[in-house]
C-alpha cells in the first residue's frame, strides 16, 4: 500500500486582488479577518508552502500555525522590512485542519487548508 500526503484545499493566491479591496471576509467573535492582496499563501511543492506578505503597517509580525483545537502548532514574533517571507515544510504535520495567521499591529491575514493522507491499494506482478 502506498502512502501519499496531499492538501485537499487548495490554498490560493491573491495576486490579482488589488490591494485595497478585501478579497474575502470571515467573522469570528466579533473580530473580522480580512484578506488582502499583500497577503499570500502559495503551494509551492507538495506539502510545501510559502507566505509572503508586503507592505507592513508596523515594523513587527506575529506568524502562527494553528491546529483545529487552537493549539499553536508555530509561532514567529519577528522584525520585518518592506515584507515577510518565509517557506513551510507541512510534510510532518497530522491529518486536520489548520490556519495560517499573520498579525501585523491591528490586521489579521487568515489562510485555513486541511492536511489529509491519500491510501492508494496498487498490485503490482513480480
Amino acid at each position: 500500500m502506498k502512502v501519499t500526503p496531499t492538501i485537499i484545499s487548495a490554498l490560493i493566491a491573491f495576486a490579482s486582488l488589488s490591494a485595497t479591496t478585501p478579497a474575502i471576509a470571515q467573522s469570528t467573535n466579533n473580530t473580522h479577518e480580512v484578506y488582502f492582496a499583500d497577503f499570500y499563501v502559495m503551494q509551492v511543492k507538495p506539502m510545501q508552502f510559502e507566505i509572503k506578505y508586503k507592505n507592513p503597517k508596523t515594523d513587527r509580525v506575529t506568524v502562527r500555525i494553528i491546529d483545529e483545537e487552537q493549539y499553536i502548532i508555530f509561532a514567529e514574533k519577528t522584525l520585518v522590512y518592506k515584507k515577510y517571507h518565509k517557506y513551510f515544510d507541512l510534510s510532518t504535520m497530522k491529518d486536520g485542519m489548520y490556519t495560517f495567521e499573520l498579525t501585523d499591529g491591528t490586521e489579521k491575514f487568515v489562510q485555513s487548508f486541511r492536511v489529509s493522507t491519500k491510501t492508494e491499494r496498487m498490485v503490482r506482478a513480480l
